[in-house]
């Protein structure tokens, strides 16, 4: 342990920081391909006002990462060094009033597509076909047949590595396809989405139908982390999954990585030896369709970690 772990250490327990700290904590549980590596120090806050606490003890001494529900990454084997904050219960909250409704960045995209259902709230039904929870949908813009987080967005409270809490509210200018421009040292906590008004049969059927495109485009209860590149939209009409079929890579395996047969852009992981391969394999596909058809794939997985 060097000196600004212990240093951090020593002052957690100082101020009398309760969440759950872990050192040297392995993350494949986190994740949704079931392997990764290590957290240097792992980190549950117990609540909002202890997350400002340790990052003011921090004070940038420590990196910092942020990770979510693990739907859509890939924790390489060397781990995260430094303090990897993931936000629990305390931040999985979810109200609302005339206006709009407030969730937790924790709460996973299919529970507010739920209370929204149940509270005749309509505009969000298409979270029930996104894996994953709201803070990670706001940062990478998710979104599913025709709608983004962009459209529903208002505004968010986040808090700095330093501890020090903002806001960030919706711009043109804020989001783009499959990402967001808010600055990588923000954690977003709270989220307030637009609030409009509709009738539960309605609103039902709406999530009904994700269900259904998702159920027959999508494999399900296996170990992949959603769509893995992002459609070139700027390079070819085409969709990704149809780039990867022209490559001749539907069938490509690595190792026991391969391509879900029921979509070609979802990674299917099969081995417990290392995150790397998983990796490995992607890189491989992107090399042979740069090759092939002159197409730059761009990851929409996201990968942390040290090889």
């Amino acid at each position: 342990m060097n000196e600004n772990q212990k240093d951090f250490l020593g002052e957690c327990q100082k101020n009398n920081v309760i969440g759950k700290i872990q050192l040297n904590y392995n993350l494949s549980k986190y994740t949704w391909f079931g392997v990764a590596g290590n957290a240097e120090i792992f980190y549950i806050p117990l609540n909002f006002e202890e997350l400002i606490t340790v990052l003011e003890i921090n004070k940038n001494r420590l990196p910092v990462t942020v990770l979510g529900a693990g739907s859509n990454v890939i924790i390489r084997d060397g781990g995260i060094s430094g303090l990897v904050i993931k936000l629990g219960k305390e931040f999985g909250h979810i109200k609302s009033n005339n206006n709009y409704i407030k969730a937790g960045a924790a709460v996973y995209d299919r529970l507010l597509s739920n209370y929204c259902q149940n509270n005749e709230i309509g505009g969000l039904e298409f979270y029930s076909g996104i894996p994953g929870t709201l803070g990670g949908a706001v940062r990478m813009n998710a979104g599913c047949y025709n709608s983004e987080t962009k459209d529903v967005f208002v505004k968010a409270k986040c808090v700095d590595f330093k501890g020090q809490v903002t806001e960030i509210l919706n711009t043109k200018e804020l989001f783009s396809y499959r990402k967001s421009y808010i600055p990588q040292d923000l954690i977003i906590c709270d989220v307030y989405m637009k609030k409009e008004f509709s009738d539960k049969v309605t609103i039902s059927q709406k999530m009904k139908d994700v269900d259904n495109q998702r159920k027959d485009a999508q494999p399900q209860k296996i170990k992949t982390a959603g769509s893995t590149f992002k459609n070139p939209k700027d390079q070819t009409t085409k969709k990704a999954w149809e780039v990867i079929e022209e490559a001749g890579l539907k069938n490509f395996e690595l190792k026991g990585i391969s391509f879900s047969s029921k979509h070609s852009n979802f990674i299917v992981n099969n081995q417990t030896k290392s995150a790397n391969l998983i990796e490995d394999f992607g890189e491989c596909v992107r090399s042979d369709v740069m090759k092939k058809m002159g197409i730059d794939l761009k990851w929409e997985i996201k990968i942390l970690g040290e090889r």
